[in-house]
């Protein structure tokens, strides 16, 4: 101990008193004798000088103790498991197994399959009904057409539940235990754990509001709707909740994220104000990687559930509002319209909820941990650290914290004006094609009269001859 200060001592006087290159052939000298000595004490490959760190051991019961993320949100891991919609479980405490499984035939997963069944013969009943009357009645218009379609799209998701999110459920319990090991090793970096003060009453508010907001709609669309009977609501009630809920699952994610990046933040800037803190810096941007590649575990993780989610609201909000659009311009405004702008305002919030939410949290965690960086003044801190602080910004240039659906879109807000842009294209053929039906049930309606009024007049002219 007292033979290593000497020698810090006499490097620093050296370091005073000699030329630039002197100092920097001396800093080399010094940084290759220290990790020769590590090697010594190690033993191994000097592969390990490049690599990170293996997995930290951890006690199971430490895990449980400080995710605060599971504890904060358990609610919606517990609606989703009522509902059937996601079916994974919390292992037991003390078990030494992963904290979060996913297997086919759990008690979470056989009550899935019961409450989908149940479900199902509801869905298929009012769908049958639907689709029966459609074939029944003589009104084969296209407006009716649109009409029908855009209530069977909303029964979409259903169908496409046990492909879209029970397939991928391996992958929830990964991200679900990434969140957990990263709680930890954040407490052995930094010595204080992740705390979301917020994100316990936004989850139960969440879901609580994600089933009101169900019952609001649909009764909407009955009292609004003249041919929307109230057997058919239940149908209905469980999908948007599934829908709300999914909204709400990456709100939370996305708040989650903001709070953690937050506060690892402030840890990094009080290390940067350190001296010598690039040992402390590169376990810190160990720790940062692991906090990106959960972000693009979770766009994984859900990809397909939230790309049929996307589909379905694309697909919904053009049908609806060329419907209203379409009954306006022909019939004037009317409560039918109000229904199906109520759909076109519930789907664009949605959409915009996600989007906006993924922004947020791909700029806390990536944008401002730049920010902090660059406004480092690399010439008042010594080399290693110079060279951390690059290797951080390399690492955040190569990892981008972006929230991508497994490869098929990224989701920030350009996906909004993407979407938008979109809407408005099929919206003008859509009017365009609706503007040609008009001016040619216009025309019929006018040859239809002209023959009429020919018609009148022979008979009349027939009937002066005859007199």
């Amino acid at each position: 101990m007292i033979h290593s200060q000497m020698e810090d001592a006499q490097y620093e006087i050296r370091h005073q008193v000699l030329n630039p290159n002197q100092r920097q052939q001396l800093e080399d000298r010094r940084r290759i004798k220290e990790q020769l000595h590590q090697l010594e004490q190690d033993n191994e490959s000097p592969t390990h000088m490049y690599r990170r760190k293996l997995k930290i051991a951890s006690d199971v019961n430490l895990l449980d103790q400080h995710d605060s993320f599971y504890h904060t949100t358990k609610s919606l891991l517990v609606l989703f498991q009522i509902m059937g919609v996601m079916p994974i479980m919390r292992s037991p405490k003390g078990v030494d197994m992963p904290r979060t499984t996913f297997t086919w035939c759990s008690k979470a997963f056989l009550w899935a399959y019961f409450i989908y069944a149940c479900e199902t013969v509801i869905v298929l009943v009012v769908a049958r009904e639907r689709i029966n009357k459609f074939i029944s009645t003589s009104d084969k218009r296209f407006d009716e057409v649109i009409y029908n379609i855009i209530f069977m799209s909303i029964m979409v998701p259903h169908f496409l539940l046990p492909v879209a999110s029970w397939r991928n459920g391996s992958e929830v319990a990964k991200f679900k235990n990434m969140w957990t090991d990263f709680q930890y090793k954040y407490l052995i970096v930094t010595g204080k754990p992740i705390v979301f003060p917020k994100l316990y009453p936004i989850t139960w508010t969440l879901c609580i509001v994600s089933w009101s907001l169900s019952l609001v709609i649909i009764l909407s669309q009955y009292y609004l709707q003249p041919d929307f009977q109230f057997c058919h609501t239940f149908a209905y009630y469980h999908i948007i909740a599934m829908l709300n809920g999914f909204c709400s699952l990456w709100f939370v994610n996305c708040t989650a994220f903001g709070t953690a990046s937050k506060a690892f933040a402030k840890e990094l800037t009080d290390v940067l104000a350190t001296e010598r803190p690039a040992a402390k810096l590169t376990e810190y941007r160990h720790l940062w990687v692991d906090l990106s590649h959960m972000m693009q575990q979770l766009g994984k993780a859900y990809s397909n559930m939230y790309g049929i989610y996307c589909l379905v609201i694309f697909f919904t909000t053009i049908i609806a509002t060329y419907g209203s659009l379409s009954e306006i311009i022909e019939h004037g405004a009317t409560y039918k319209e109000v229904g199906l702008f109520v759909i076109v305002f519930y789907c664009m919030s949605l959409l915009f909820i996600i989007c906006n939410e993924a922004h947020h949290a791909s700029k806390r965690v990536g944008l401002n941990f730049q920010e902090r960086l660059l406004n480092v003044n690399l010439t008042a801190v010594d080399k290693a650290t110079q060279k951390e602080v690059e290797m951080f910004l390399v690492a955040i240039d190569k990892n981008p914290p972006t929230m991508n659906l497994d490869g098929y879109a990224n989701i920030n807000r350009g996906l909004i004006t993407s979407n938008i842009s979109f809407m408005a294209t099929y919206l003008v053929v859509l009017m365009q094609f609706k503007l040609t039906l008009l001016r040619q049930s216009a025309k019929n309606a006018f040859i239809s009269a002209l023959k009429a009024n020919l018609s009148r007049i022979r008979s009349l002219d027939a009937d002066k001859v005859n007199t």
